[in-house]
C-alpha cells in the first residue's frame, strides 16, 4: 500500500476558521461541487472563492510542509513541481465516489477535513483493490500520498447524515510524460487513459476501467 502521513491541526486556526465559514452554495444530496483554488510557482492566483491574501498566506507554511513530504515519498518527482492546488470540495450526504487512483499530474495528493464534526474519511486500498485502512475523520486533519500507478487505489463517500466538505491540497504539473518516466509506465496508455476516463465515470459511473 502506499505510504502516506497523517498530520493534526494542519491549517492555522484562525484561517481554518475563515474556510469553513465561507458562504458556499448548498448541494443535492447526491452532488458534489468542487471550488477551484491554485497557486502557481511565480505567485500567480486563481480563485473561486478564497481570498488571495488568505491563500497566499495559507500557501506559505503548507507549502514547504508538502514539499517535504513530496520529497520523502517521491524524490524524483520534486523538480516537476509547478502549482498548487487548494480546491473546496463539497460532497452531498450521499455522495459516493468509487475506488480510483489520482491522476499522474498530481505530484502529492492532500486532503484536510474541514466540515461537519463528524463524517467518513477515506479509504486506501491495496494493489490487489481490496479495502485496506480507512483514514479517520476528524477536523483540520491532513492526509498526503505520493500516487503510484498500481498502489495508491481510494475511495470517499459521505456518511448519509451531512454534507462532506473538504480541502483537497495537491502539489501539481503538467509533465505527464516526466511522470511516466518517474514511475517507469508507458506514457501514452496513460494519456490514453486518462482521456477516456472521465468519459466512463460520466455515463458508466458503476464501471471505473483499471489497467
Amino acid at each position: 500500500m502506499v505510504e502516506i502521513k497523517e498530520l493534526d491541526n494542519f491549517l492555522k486556526e484562525s484561517d481554518f476558521q475563515e474556510i469553513i465559514n465561507l458562504k458556499l452554495k448548498e448541494v443535492g444530496s447526491k452532488e458534489i461541487k468542487v471550488y477551484y483554488n491554485k497557486i502557481f510557482k511565480n505567485g500567480t492566483i486563481q480563485t473561486d472563492c478564497i481570498k488571495n491574501e488568505t491563500l497566499k498566506r495559507i500557501n506559505e507554511y503548507c507549502h514547504p510542509v508538502a514539499m517535504q513530504l513530496l520529497e520523502k515519498f517521491a524524490p524524483k518527482k520534486i523538480n516537476l513541481y509547478e502549482y498548487s492546488e487548494f480546491h473546496i470540495v463539497i460532497a452531498g450526504k450521499d455522495f459516493s465516489f468509487p475506488m480510483h487512483r489520482d491522476t499522474p499530474n498530481k505530484l502529492l495528493s492532500g486532503v484536510v477535513y474541514l466540515y461537519p464534526q463528524s463524517n467518513k474519511g477515506t479509504t486506501l486500498y491495496g494493489s490487489d483493490k481490496k479495502q485496506n485502512i480507512e483514514i479517520e475523520w476528524k477536523q483540520n486533519k491532513a492526509f498526503f500520498f505520493s500516487r503510484t500507478e498500481n498502489d495508491s487505489f481510494h475511495s470517499y463517500s459521505s456518511d448519509g447524515k451531512s454534507n462532506r466538505i473538504v480541502l483537497v491540497y495537491n502539489l501539481m504539473t503538467t509533465d505527464i510524460k516526466s511522470v511516466c518516466k518517474v514511475e517507469n509506465t508507458n506514457y501514452l496508455y496513460v494519456k490514453f487513459r486518462e482521456k477516456i476516463n472521465p468519459y466512463i465515470y460520466k455515463y458508466f459511473k458503476f464501471f471505473i476501467w483499471y489497467r
